[in-house]
């Protein structure tokens, strides 16, 4: 099982079989690491998913989100369905009691990789075909929050997003094909940076304003491009090593995590690793690569650091394990599915996405 591209195609057939060809154009597939990566470059109407291919099957999207200022929470979303529709969940913090969603939301767009939230608890939507879309809260049993704005992007397809005020400030955006941009509500609209990855790129945002990108260069070797305030052209930093892509995160002290999808080989699951001094362009590894328990693409830390979520593909569970700043991610505490149907039926409907909230649900 690969990090890929996957098309949603007009025929159940044509999904289950890979990424579609466009103009005449071959697929393309976004290998994680080693010589063999090529760049995801699909446009437009054929949004990519990234998911092992043998993973795919049918249900719906589902995210999560929470307020400012309430009860903190856990946020998942489930790529898509054939019929186009994608679903937000939003869960208490605690959940090893396998609680059920505090709320649901189901949209008619699809596409989406990933979930992030920003400090107020705001949740950042990126998806494929409708651009970036920001939900506020509070999220109630009632209410799955307010969308507060959609982003145009018109520069591919958005996978990830980040930012720590989403209302007002920056957000940080990667896409299924290399692109970098940065997008703001009140402008509505984004402007892409400079970067050298050409498929699937993960992002985060420190505290202090700083933007990571976690992609593949033009040879098929992982780097990490740091952006100092968000803007101008990045430095690829120095002793960041992971063999394949994954989603990363940053904690409340500075330090990045970084999901390695399937690990050192097919046969293993995810691993994840922490590093320290990435901002400064030079990342020391002072944690992992740690085995997570299965294939995870996405992860997020809790605001005290004391908490790592990840999304399963094997279980189509929500995971969660310790985490400190000093030793990184350990071992894993316990998971959650309940109400996650989306995530179980779906033929390209499985949840990736995963982050905290830091406050949001009432």
């Amino acid at each position: 099982m690969r990090f890929l591209t996957a098309a949603l195609c007009t025929t159940v057939a044509a999904v289950l079989l890979a990424a579609c060809s466009s103009n005449g154009s071959s697929p393309s597939s976004a290998i994680p690491g080693g010589s063999g990566a090529t760049s995801m470059a699909h446009h437009g109407l054929i949004p990519q998913m990234a998911i092992p291919k043998n993973l795919l099957r049918r249900g719906h999207y589902h995210l999560t989100k929470l307020a400012a200022a309430y009860t903190k929470g856990i946020a998942t979303a489930s790529f898509g369905d054939l019929s186009e529709t994608s679903t937000q969940y939003i869960f208490m913090k605690k959940n090893s009691a396998n609680g059920a969603p505090v709320c649901t939301s189901t949209s008619s767009t699809y596409g989406v990789n990933n979930v992030q939230s920003d400090s107020s608890g705001d949740l950042i939507v990126p998806d494929a075909n409708a651009g970036i879309e920001v939900y506020g809260p509070p999220f109630t049993s009632s209410s799955c929050g307010t969308l507060l704005g959609t982003i145009s992007d018109g520069f591919g397809q958005a996978a990830d997003a980040a930012a720590t005020n989403a209302t007002t400030g920056t957000i940080v955006v990667g896409h299924a094909v290399g692109e970098v941009a940065v997008c703001t509500l009140a402008s509505l609209t984004c402007t892409e940076l400079t970067s050298s990855t050409t498929g699937f790129t993960q992002v985060a945002m420190d505290s202090s304003g700083n933007c990571y990108a976690d992609g593949a260069n033009a040879s098929g070797t992982t780097i990490l491009e740091v952006y100092t305030g968000c803007t101008g052209t990045p430095v690829v930093a120095t002793g960041f090593s992971e063999t394949y892509l994954g989603g990363i995160a940053v904690d409340n002290k500075g330090n990045l995590t970084a999901i390695a999808l399937l690990g050192a080989s097919d046969s293993l699951p995810s691993t994840v690793s922490t590093y320290s001094g990435c901002a400064t362009g030079a990342c020391t590894l002072y944690s992992g690569p740690t085995k997570l328990t299965g294939e995870s693409i996405y992860g997020g830390i809790g605001r005290q650091n004391e908490r790592f979520v990840t999304a399963d593909l094997t279980t189509s569970e929500m995971e969660v394990y310790s985490y400190s700043s000093k030793t990184g991610v350990g071992s894993m505490l316990y998971d959650f599915n309940n109400g996650l149907t989306g995530c179980v039926t779906s033929l390209i409907g499985f949840c990736e996405a995963a982050t905290y909230l830091p406050n949001g649900i009432k």
